[in-house]
């Protein structure tokens, strides 16, 4: 929170388990108050060269 100016927007997701959602917050002098929820969402294991071991 510190690295965000007022008036700047964070969009962080929420929970896990394929149950995330995109929160949206807004940074204001002395806290931050959520907006509202941007959308769902479902993360996915990245394999391969850039992601984990298909072991």
């Amino acid at each position: 929170m510190d690295q965000l100016r007022a008036g700047g927007r964070l969009v962080q997701p929420i929970r896990q388990g394929g149950q995330e959602r995109f929160e949206l917050y807004e940074r204001r002098a002395h806290n931050l108050v959520h907006r509202r929820t941007v959308t769902a969402a479902r993360f996915v294991r990245l394999y391969g060269a850039h992601g984990y071991d298909q072991r």
